[in-house]
């Protein structure tokens, strides 16, 4: 599942703070309330995730930015202070494919994008190209409702928060979320069987299906045999008997109108009504072409205020890179201008009188991005209430069509009967032609009796072909749990080899490592002992035995494809490991991590990792990004002028 995290935006109500996300590793260090953990808690704060409300949250934080890069979209989710139901998302795939959507964190009745998305999870797993698998809303409930495992499930895999590293091994302990952890496991290795019940169902209602066909056919065949209805052919024999007759009687009934002398006139009322009804036909064609046009409009401006948002961002984004800049050479022709007096009235490039407009505050900035939001969002209303509205003009407008090609068909129809004279004339040879073509529509549907038992053979014979398909489907599925298996078995391996790189206190090369798929919880087989996360003892330890886990599963999943993100964020992998007591501990797992993060892959791990103290790659590292977070003027905090709790 291909993600980037590229950069952060964070508003303050005194400033705006970027922090740039490497492409391999970015570690960010220093001292005790900078700001380093509340780096990671905006990244998940952006993704749906609830945000701790320290003191400087509480007080200075208005809204944060998230530009990540999903599958093969470049996207964008904003998230302000108050913002707690929604996320909003833009997204932009080259110069035709954009979106802009507030994204519900908790799934809504009615979709927001296409007919199947009804939430931020959907909305991320659409745009990373990814079909996450259906599991019980409640999973004791054998009735319950199957769901979508949502991306906060599968997310626990890829941020490792500070406060639950040495307390909770992937929340499998907790009643509820443990199930969803579980859920998430499942979903990364393949090991899931609910493509394979779903097959193996449509498999009996498919076979069901065929017998009860079958069946069908064999007791209508009996039917007819006993009533002596005949085959097809001799009911197709009638049929054509009775044309003939009823042709013959239709050309007598045209002799007999063709020698009229009257001549025959409409009535003036229904003249007027389909006057009136073309009229109406006319001004709800040309009402429907005037709300085409408006909606194209509305959607023209939409893109545009959206295109204007993402560019808005960038003008910012420029304005504070060229802030502050004097030129010593003019950037047109490259003539040096560095003699040219310093004048604060006059531009120094061109001497005309300076503009000086006035810094616009985080807060204005944040109010602008709401009223392009609020915008987009309006309009988007006012197109679902014009689509309404034109599709109500068109049912409307085939009521009128149809009412007047039948009122033309009566016009026609009194137009033949205008004379009495001639409908007592005529009314003999009406009654055989009605009596003919009742005949007629008599052997029609009894000829389609054969017919339909026909095609209910032929559909039993199709079915065969689905069945055929449905078991070599259910085959291709048990053989790929199979290779789920290898995965799981991949991922035990791979947990065992980390921990003896990183040389974890008490595993050994004899030692065995124990996947369960029915748990999902690891444990090391010592001879006769075995131990998992909670027989560790120490926070230490604890702590070693998640990071661990964690960076065997991102290793197997880019090697053998598993779906899971491609960003994996470490929030104090020392936690309780002191680097003066355990040097080698420490430089030994950072070894580890810089090893993984180093290999080529098409889709390679993306590492934020937090920490008090900077740990350098010993080789080199392409694209490894350290940012000192201490309140220092050359190492500022997070938000730099705060001073508090």
């Amino acid at each position: 599942m291909r993600m980037g995290l590229r950069h952060l935006l964070v508003r303050t109500r005194q400033s705006t703070e970027r922090l740039d996300f490497s492409a391999s590793v970015t570690f960010l260090y220093g001292p005790v309330g900078t700001g380093k953990s509340t780096v990671a808690r905006l990244i998940d704060y952006c993704l749906g995730g609830d945000l701790e409300r320290t003191p400087a949250i509480q007080q200075e934080f208005v809204a944060a930015i998230l530009s990540v890069q999903l599958g093969d979209f470049e996207c964008t989710l904003e998230r302000g202070a108050e913002d707690t139901q929604a996320v909003r998302v833009t997204w932009a795939h080259g110069e035709n494919e954009i979106g802009s959507v507030s994204a519900p964190i908790s799934p809504t009745h009615a979709p927001i994008v296409s007919d199947d998305i009804f939430n931020l999870s959907d909305l991320l797993f659409r745009l990373s190209g990814v079909t996450p698998i259906r599991v019980r809303q409640r999973t004791r409930d054998p009735d319950s409702p199957m769901i979508r495992l949502s991306f906060r499930d599968i997310w626990r895999y890829c941020y490792l928060d500070q406060t639950h590293l040495d307390s909770s091994f992937f929340r499998l302990e907790d009643p509820f979320r443990g199930r969803k952890s579980q859920d998430a496991m499942r979903f990364f290795t393949g090991l899931y069987s609910e493509r394979l019940s779903e097959l193996e169902a449509d498999l009996y209602r498919t076979v069901d299906e065929q017998q009860g066909t079958r069946e069908a056919v064999a007791q209508i065949r009996r039917f007819m045999d006993r009533f002596e209805l005949g085959s097809e052919l001799d009911v197709a024999g009638q049929i054509e008997a009775a044309q003939g007759e009823l042709h013959e009687a239709e050309s007598r009934r045209s002799r007999l109108e063709q020698e009229r002398q009257t001549r025959i006139h409409p009535t003036d009322e229904l003249r007027h009504r389909l006057r009136e009804l073309s009229a109406q036909v006319s001004d709800l064609q040309e009402s429907i072409s005037a709300s085409q046009m408006a909606l194209a409009e509305h959607e023209a401006l939409r893109a545009e205020l959206i295109t204007a948002k993402v560019k808005a961002n960038r003008s910012e984004q420029a304005g504070r890179v060229l802030e502050g800049v004097k030129y010593s050479r003019c950037p047109q022709c490259g003539v040096d201008i560095s003699e040219r007096p310093d004048s604060a009235e006059a531009c120094m490039l061109c001497g005309n009188p300076a503009m000086r407009d006035a810094a616009r505050s985080s807060v204005e900035l944040e109010a602008t991005r709401r009223e392009l939001n609020d915008r987009i969002d309006q309009i988007g209303d006012s197109i679902a209430r014009r689509n309404r509205a034109l599709e109500r003009s068109l049912r409307q407008l085939e009521r009128t069509t149809s009412e007047k090609a039948r009122l033309d068909q009566q016009l026609q129809s009194e137009l033949a009967r205008y004379d009495s004279a001639f409908v007592e004339s005529i009314r003999v040879v009406d009654r055989e032609i009605a009596t003919l073509a009742e005949r007629l529509r008599s052997l029609d549907r009894l000829q389609a009796m054969p017919r339909a038992i026909n095609e209910l053979e032929e559909n039993a014979g199709s079915l065969q072909g689905r069945i055929d398909r449905l078991r070599s489907s259910i085959e291709e599925e048990r053989l790929r749990l199979r290779d789920a298996d290898e995965n799981v078995r991949s991922v035990a391996d791979r947990f065992k080899q980390i921990m003896l790189a990183v040389g974890f206190p008490g595993v050994s090369d004899d030692d065995e490592v124990i996947l369960d798929p029915r748990s999902w919880k690891p444990t090391v087989v010592h001879g006769g002992q075995e131990w998992g996360f909670w027989d560790t003892g120490s926070g230490g330890k604890k702590t070693l035995f998640n990071v661990c886990y964690a960076l065997a599963v991102h290793e197997v999943a880019r090697e053998r494809d598993m779906p899971i993100p491609t960003v994996l964020i470490i929030d104090s992998p020392t936690k309780n490991i002191s680097d003066d007591e355990n040097p080698e501990l420490v430089q030994s797992l950072y070894r580890e991590i810089y090893r993984i993060a180093s290999a080529s892959n098409a889709n390679p791990t993306q590492f934020l990792l937090i920490d008090s103290d900077l740990v350098e790659p010993t080789e080199t590292l392409a694209n490894f990004s350290e940012r000192r977070l201490a309140g220092e003027p050359t190492a500022p905090s997070l938000i730099p002028y705060y001073q508090g709790p």
